[in-house]
C-alpha cells in the first residue's frame, strides 16, 4: 500500500471514529438530562399548567373541570384544588359526589348537605370546632390520595396565594379542637387511607395516633354512639389487645376478623 493510501486510511478512520464519539456523547448527554429532568416534569398538562405548578384558579375559570366541560374534574376544600378524575366512579357526572366538583362546598363534608351546590356552603364559620377538626381530616385523605393542583381565589387565599385571616382563623380554631380532643380519647385513632380499587383501609402500628412510638400497636376497632357519647370526631381508634371487647363504644369493623390488624371498609356506593 503507497504511504499516500495509507494516510487516506488514517484519516478515514479518524474521522469514523470521531462521528461516532459525537453520537455517543449526544446519546449519553440525552438520557443523562433525561435522568436529572423526567419528561413528565416538562409537560404541559390538560388543564395548562405543569406538574410542579401552583395556579391560581377564579370560580369562573373552576367551572371548566366539572367532567362536563373537560374530562377533568376538580374538587376544592378550603380553597385548595385537587384532580379527582381518577375517583371517576365517585365524582363525575351523576354519581354520589358530584356536586363537590368545581367549587368550594366544605362545609357539606361535615353536614352532608350532597343535593345542590350553594356560594354559602364554602363557609364553615357556623360548624363547631370539633366539627373543623373533622373537615381537616378530609383536607389530609385529599392530599394524600389525589394530585394538588392549586387554589381558589376567594374566601381561603387571595389572589396571590396568601392565606386570608378566614382560614387562619379556621385552622386555630381546629388545631385547639385537636389538642383537647387527644386528652379526651380513651384510645389513638387508626391509620386511614383510601383507594379507589380498594375502599378504606385501617391499621394500627405502634405509632398510630399519636405519632409516638409506643409499646403496643393494638387492633382496629369502629369507634359507635353509645348514650349520646361519640368520642368527638373519631372514626376507628387502636384498641390494646387486653382491652378489646370491655367497651361497647369499640366494635370490630363488619367482615374483618377480630384479630387483623388492618380492615378493608368496601364503599357502600
Amino acid at each position: 500500500m503507497s504511504s499516500g493510501a495509507v494516510v487516506y486510511f488514517k484519516h478515514t478512520v479518524v474521522a469514523v471514529f470521531a462521528i461516532l464519539l459525537f453520537y455517543l456523547v449526544a446519546f449519553r448527554g440525552q438520557q443523562i438530562l433525561q435522568y436529572i429532568i423526567p419528561e413528565n416534569s416538562l409537560s404541559t398538562r390538560l388543564d395548562g399548567s405543569t406538574q410542579n405548578e401552583e395556579r391560581m384558579f377564579t370560580e369562573q375559570e373552576l367551572l371548566a373541570y366539572d367532567g362536563k366541560a373537560s374530562d377533568l374534574l376538580y374538587l376544592v376544600i378550603m380553597g385548595q384544588v385537587y384532580d379527582v378524575t381518577k375517583g371517576i366512579k365517585h365524582y363525575g357526572p351523576g354519581e354520589s359526589y358530584h356536586m363537590f366538583i368545581a367549587h368550594d362546598a366544605s362545609r357539606s363534608f361535615v353536614t352532608g348537605e350532597f343535593e345542590q351546590y350553594s356560594e354559602e356552603l364554602s363557609d364553615v364559620s357556623g360548624l363547631k370546632d370539633t366539627e373543623l377538626q373533622q373537615l381537616l381530616t378530609w383536607l389530609e385523605f385529599y392530599d394524600k390520595t389525589y394530585r394538588y393542583v392549586g387554589k381558589l381565589i376567594g374566601r381561603y387565599f387571595d389572589a396571590h396565594g396568601q392565606e386570608t385571616s378566614y382560614r387562619q382563623h379556621v385552622l386555630e380554631r381546629a388545631a385547639k379542637a385537636k389538642d383537647a380532643d387527644q386528652e379526651d380519647r380513651k384510645y389513638p385513632s387508626c391509620n386511614v387511607e383510601w383507594k379507589v380499587e380498594m375502599g378504606t383501609r385501617v391499621w394500627c402500628t405502634t405509632r398510630s395516633g399519636t405519632g409516638h412510638e409506643r409499646g403496643w400497636a393494638g387492633r382496629p376497632r369502629k369507634v359507635i354512639e353509645v348514650d349520646g357519647d361519640t368520642r368527638s370526631v373519631q372514626f376507628c381508634a387502636c384498641v390494646p389487645d387486653e382491652e378489646t371487647g370491655t367497651d361497647p363504644q369499640y366494635v370490630p369493623f363488619p367482615g374483618c376478623n377480630e384479630t387483623a390488624d388492618t380492615c378493608i371498609i368496601p364503599d357502600q356506593n
